[in-house]
């Protein structure tokens, strides 16, 4: 089972250190537990094939990782494993205990998982902060883990084999235990914790071979199951502290406005209110219960600034974007080849243009945080994707150094990218602050939640291909209309021109096209913006599939046919295409009613195709099927993967079918479930997925299933209605 802080005040203490020195060994628990001190050599696993936000990751230098900022063993051998990434329901802390457990031979029944209460550079990705994004908490951990493991278990064998007085070749780590086969002697862990971090540690720990692995590679229960199953679960909503006050906000409902003037006193005799409190974009009000802090935020005597969107909407904003499809030249993104001399000399051209509108995360549970800030001691208790985000913005606002700063990472009720910010965090602190350094919870309504928050960006698209007389794509013209989210972000362009955040999926496809103009028409939008599940490639991916698409129809040829064309030498791609074609029985007849289509998107290391099966059910589309095919390397735990490919076509399906969020006046439309309409449970498809193992990479799975689900499904949609799908959600053209 795993372990989750408890949200209590008193509870607040600084964790001990666990960057200790080689002979150290720390006493928890009143002398109940000890914790072998072992220092991890320099580890600079390569970089990920894609980096978490798109971007390539900074080239820093290399980060001593100590076995001691992963791995606690007690005197009575339960083993805590301290995990770098947080669980947002992706199954992350199973998988990572899997791959510490398996290589320290751990007895898995006597595991227990945690989070880290400070940041160091243990826990930092490549790009230098704490982040649980981009789908690297499997590809970028996996081997500073397992060295980790492997470097312990080692410790722990010499400590055993001066014991048992035999050769350190003679033993094996089983179970928890040292163990010497031939006498059948068994030395539990927990009895040479001691002794090992008294040893010099090994610089090359020998890894186990693959025959020797016997927890990843097959499908394992999840840790965490069992309390959410039985509701023990402690999510960031849930955290209580004796004494602990509750904080509502009242934010600018048009974005990026500032208050101009508020009236604190015009709620100060409401029943429970004991402060309002000045924040970033509005104000927090605090009080004896949420639902009173709300009611008197509601109610508060507050006047924004005006700013120069305050009459926007979404249809000023389309009609930028296409205005800029249509403007003159910007800068290349990416060229190669001459595109124009192809054009002049095509056997047919293929013109589309697609778009796609700002969407929210829509996470189950809505932003909170709860904060003790102290004069020199900041206690969060939360559930963020962003330790070190918070960790800046704290202490750019609060003044805390990042040793002052203690994280209680709870479960997190959804996150998908938006959990990565600091805006929860900061209103907490400093309404902690105001009343003296009580902890308050911030807590934002749904709509707060919906119509404050940040959105994935809208996009606009025109593809235009070169086909020669045997269909083959010879020349493509991409050019993309919208916000430059990577700017925004800090986030280097690519040539100083291409921002991953919007051109990730099309700089980088696998498709053989000798002649390619790439251009970004960057088009601002006055609302904040935030990573979505799989980033760029939410978009990106709709925008080339559904071409690819169009371009196989006009060329006369079989969708799965046409990839195949122009994807020779892509071995992954090549073995996914296959492989869902095989499951969806691509060469046969659908079902009477039923239209297939074909998409295939490489995003975050690993490539997934889909087939989407699907059907008009009283003038709309109903989708009976989803077949998806992944190369994400070696499985850790397949069950897990299938998992997060079924909530991948899940979240896209839902924003491929309605969800969208509009603007009128400055303003978002939408405030809840009922009007940003994610999918129903009983519109849920059968997902089959396969699992396809070459020997790639590991890659990731958190995000890869979302990107080919919408140009799937628009292939068969378009197959259904006998009109073209270039717009999501299908809602618009009144398919869903």
């Amino acid at each position: 089972m795993s372990t989750t802080t408890t949200a209590r005040a008193s509870q607040a203490q600084p964790p001990a250190d666990v960057r200790l020195s080689r002979r150290q060994f720390t006493l928890a628990a009143g002398g109940a537990a000890l914790t072998v001190a072992i220092p991890l050599g320099a580890q600079t696993p390569p970089p990920p094939a894609a980096p978490a936000s798109g971007a390539a990751p900074a080239v820093r230098p290399p980060v001593n990782r100590a076995p001691t900022s992963f791995i606690r063993i007690a005197a009575d051998g339960t083993v805590t494993f301290l995990l770098p990434t947080c669980e947002m329901g992706q199954g992350i802390h199973t998988a990572q205990a899997m791959i510490l457990a398996e290589e320290l031979g751990a007895d898995w029944s006597r595991v227990r998982t945690a989070m880290p209460e400070q940041v160091t550079p243990d826990y930092r990705l490549p790009m230098g902060q704490q982040r649980s994004v981009g789908s690297f908490g499997v590809r970028f951990w996996h081997d500073p883990l397992r060295r980790a493991a492997a470097q312990t278990r080692e410790l722990l064998t010499l400590a055993a084999a001066e014991r048992l007085s035999v050769p350190p070749a003679a033993l094996t780590a089983e179970n928890g235990h040292i163990v010497h086969a031939p006498t059948g002697r068994r030395v539990p862990f927990g009895d040479l914790v001691q002794a090992a971090a008294a040893l010099p540690v090994p610089q090359s720990p020998v890894l186990l071979p693959i025959e020797q692995r016997r927890l990843t590679g097959k499908t394992m229960h999840r840790l965490d199951t069992p309390d959410k199953v039985t509701g023990r679960a402690l999510y960031a909503v849930d955290m209580k502290a004796p004494g602990m006050w509750h904080g509502a906000v009242r934010l600018s409902p048009v974005f990026r406005a500032e208050v101009e003037s508020m009236d604190p006193a015009s709620v100060r005799g409401m029943p429970g209110v004991e402060a309002v409190v000045p924040v970033p974009g509005g104000a927090v009000v605090v009080a004896r219960s949420w639902w009173q802090a709300k009611q008197a935020a509601d109610k508060l005597t507050i006047r924004f600034k005006a700013t120069p969107h305050d009459r926007v909407g979404t249809p000023e904003l389309e009609a930028r974007m296409r205005a800029a499809l249509e403007g003159g030249m910007v800068p290349p993104a990416l060229q190669r080849g001459d595109p124009e001399a192809v054009f002049r000399a095509a056997h047919q051209v293929v013109e589309a243009d697609y778009a796609v509108p700002l969407l929210a995360h829509a996470c189950m549970e809505p932003i909170n945080c709860m904060a003790q800030a102290g004069a020199d001691r900041l206690v969060l208790w939360t559930g963020t994707q962003g330790q070190d985000i918070l960790l800046r913005d704290c202490g750019r606002i609060g003044g805390y150094l990042p040793e002052q700063v203690f994280f209680h990472n709870a479960y997190l009720g959804g996150g998908f990218g938006r959990k990565t910010h600091s805006d929860a965090a900061v209103q907490a602190m400093l309404a902690s602050r105001a009343v003296g350094g009580r902890p308050v919870k911030v807590l934002w309504s749904r709509a707060d939640d919906m119509q404050q928050g940040q959105y994935r960006q809208t996009m606009m698209c025109r593809m235009r291909a070169a086909l020669d007389a045997d269909g083959r794509i010879q020349g493509l013209r991409v050019r993309v209309a919208g916000p430059q989210m990577g700017r925004e972000y800090g986030v280097a362009l690519i040539n100083g021109v291409a921002d991953p955040f919007s051109l990730t999926g099309i700089i980088d496809m696998h498709y053989q096209i000798p002649n390619l103009l790439v251009e970004h028409a960057v088009v601002p939008v006055p609302m904040a913006l935030s990573p979505w599940r799989s980033i760029a490639n939410s978009f990106t991916g709709f925008f080339v599939e559904a071409f690819i698409n169009e371009c196989a129809a006009a060329a006369g040829k079989d969708p799965l046919q046409f990839r195949r064309l122009h994807l020779q030498g892509r071995a992954r791609m090549l073995a996914v295409l296959d492989r869902v074609a095989e499951s969806a029985n691509w060469g046969s007849p659908a079902p009477a009613g039923v239209a297939r289509g074909l998409a295939v998107v490489d995003s975050y290391g690993s490539p997934v195709a889909q087939v989407v099966e699907a059907r008009l059910q009283n003038g709309h589309i109903r989708v009976d099927k989803v077949h998806v095919a992944i190369d994400c390397g070696r499985a850790i735990n397949p069950g897990q993967v299938e998992a997060q490919m079924s909530g991948g076509v899940v979240d896209a399906l839902s924003v491929a079918l309605r969800a969208k969020i509009t603007i009128k006046d400055g303003r978002t439309e939408q405030s809840s479930y009922g009007d940003y309409q994610i999918l129903r449970m009983g519109e849920e498809p059968q997902v089959i997925t396969h699992i396809v193992d070459i020997g790639s990479p590991l890659g990731g799975v958190g995000e890869p299933g979302v990107p080919p689900l919408a140009p799937a499904l628009a292939a068969a949609a378009s197959a259904l209605s006998g009109r073209h799908v270039r717009r999501l959600p299908l809602s618009d053209s009144g398919l869903a």
